[in-house]
């Protein structure tokens, strides 16, 4: 879609509105994504980054965590599971092994060696499981192998980890949220609305 004309009826049917939703249940929240990717989809009709519905098996999941030597935080476990969709305002790492897929912090980015120890707790990086590309710059998300509380790993400027969230839930529901600005073209609104939860310190680390 994003290469033709915009259809008249924009946002798609469906669409949910650029707005922290009530999500009383996890099968709210289920719901909630499914309408988000669905809208998304939309936008990036028949373009490479077109997301896809990809839930990944019980063998797969087991595999991998036999391989970090920790389970997965149950909230990005039930993601895969369910949805298993990657390519969406920001690239999710696949379950499966390969070029972008989770794995530890210090697999994925092996320069972080080199960061000064003035920047960095070496201690913490060996505890983090990355599993979400910011935008292929080599910034990722992360979550703690112990308490699942999500890191954000910035090795451009200052402070290489900053804690986010407290759990890769609420950095999902943050992403269909910058999923559902870009259908709406107000990017804006979404960081507006990601700020009053979290903070603006929050998101000026994240997006600028």
């Amino acid at each position: 879609m994003t290469d033709q004309t915009i259809p008249e009826q924009w946002p798609p049917a469906g669409c949910p509105p650029l707005a922290w939703p009530e999500l009383p249940d996890q099968v709210a929240r289920l719901n909630w994504y499914l309408a988000v990717i669905g809208a998304y989809g939309a936008l990036w009709e028949g373009h490479v980054n077109e997301p896809q519905l990809t839930p990944v098996g019980e063998d797969a999941l087991q595999a991998l965590e036999q391989r970090l030597g920790c389970p997965l935080p149950p909230s990005l476990r039930d993601y895969h599971r369910q949805l298993g969709v990657l390519s969406l305002a920001e690239t999710l790492c696949s379950v499966e092994p390969g070029n972008l897929c989770i794995q530890p912090l210090l697999e994925a980015y092996p320069g972080i060696v080199d960061i000064p120890e003035s920047d960095l707790d070496l201690a913490l990086a060996h505890q983090l499981i990355a599993f979400g590309d910011y935008l292929g710059n080599g910034n990722l998300f992360c979550f703690h192998r112990e308490s699942g509380a999500v890191y954000y790993f910035d090795h451009d400027t200052g402070t290489a980890l900053t804690r986010f969230f407290d759990s890769p839930e609420e950095y999902l529901d943050a992403l269909m949220l910058l999923c559902l600005a870009e259908v709406h073209d107000d990017d804006d609104g979404a960081e507006a609305l990601i700020s009053q939860r979290y903070g603006k310190d929050l998101v000026r680390k994240w997006r600028y």
